[in-house]
């Protein structure tokens, strides 16, 4: 038997509050900026996030299944939150100030950490390469497959947790990204595709004519049907990397492949990603400090004892009497 958390709707409420301020800040930036939106593709994110949101209200209040309202409630939050921030980074790009590659590559230097001796190292080896890059790609379906696993699982508090760690994670990774802006390394040391034969980057240079097109000011519409990733420091593959390997480890059946899969990820990332190595030590550091502010606010809801200032696997009925749902 499971119970809707009683303040499943006020914490829903809030987290939309946030996404919606996520908004107001990308138009406001988005107009500063010059930048200009196809609104025909806003379509089919607006109209899954209100079929989902839908789906969540029924579940919440007709027919009460915690997990699914949850789930699906959670699921609409990232889609929303996900368009927010990709128009937000382009609106960053557009206004961002002087490149900090080789900044960058001099950090790594400092560090020593190699990023040609990486590369070519995977090169040699590209079986391993294809691997790193498949775990690098399975961004999206683990997106869904965590607010699954936790839904599902009767995970619900954690839910709701991961999805203010993602928005908290990414809204500093954009917002870091306009201050410190940089091309990334294949770019940035005029590689070519033949200079690595045995790789085959995911993100290596698909971003180069956006990101060139913002700063030099001839990209001046944007769609949310032909967004790339253009933000190279802080790595957001890489703070993802730690969120998800965070909150897959709640479940045992899908702590170690998450931890295995994740680390994969975070190690492709460099290559794939063409990032610095600060660059995913940043995200990771980032993901880190979502995570403990998220959790922070969690407790807001507890008393000095650490229990729940009210009953939280009880849901208020129309009458205003507490009632237990079944799942």
């Amino acid at each position: 038997m499971l119970f809707l958390p009683s303040d499943f709707h006020q914490t829903r409420a809030r987290l939309w509050l946030l996404i919606l301020a996520t908004a107001i800040l990308t138009a406001a930036w988005m107009r500063a900026a010059g930048l200009a939106l196809d609104a025909k593709s806003t379509l089919i994110p607006a109209l899954s996030c209100a079929g989902l949101e839908v789906l969540a209200m029924f579940y919440s209040t007709r027919r009460l299944e915690p997990r699914f309202a949850v789930s699906l409630s959670s699921l609409a939050q990232i889609i929303a939150f996900s368009s927010c921030a990709a128009l937000l980074s382009y609106a960053v790009a557009a206004t961002g100030g002087p490149l900090w590659d080789v900044t960058f590559e001099a950090i790594d230097r400092s560090l020593g950490l190699d990023w040609l001796t990486y590369l070519h190292g995977l090169n040699d080896r590209p079986r391993l390469g294809f691997v790193l890059s498949l775990a690098y790609q399975s961004l999206m379906p683990q997106m869904i497959l965590v607010v699954v696993v936790l839904g599902f699982s009767g995970r619900l508090g954690a839910v709701r947790e991961f999805v203010l760690a993602f928005v908290t994670a990414g809204l500093v990774t954009v917002l870091l990204s306009g201050l410190m802006p940089a091309m990334a390394m294949f770019v940035h040391l005029g590689l070519k595709p033949e200079d690595f034969p045995g790789l085959n980057p995911a993100a290596a240079y698909v971003h180069l004519a956006h990101l060139s097109g913002l700063r030099d000011g001839t990209l001046r519409s944007v769609s949310l049907d032909h967004m790339e990733g253009i933000i190279t420091f802080p790595s957001f593959h890489a703070a993802l990397g730690v969120l998800f390997i965070r909150y897959f480890w709640m479940s045992r059946i899908t702590r170690w492949p998450g931890l295995a899969l994740n680390v994969m990820l975070i190690a492709a990332t460099p290559i794939d990603g063409g990032h610095y190595f600060i660059d995913v030590g940043a995200g990771a550091l980032i993901a880190v400090m979502a995570i403990a502010a998220a959790r922070c606010v969690g407790r807001l809801a507890t008393d000095p004892d650490g229990k729940p200032t009210h009953p939280v696997w009880l849901v208020p009925s129309q009458e205003g009497v507490a009632t237990r749902v079944s799942s």
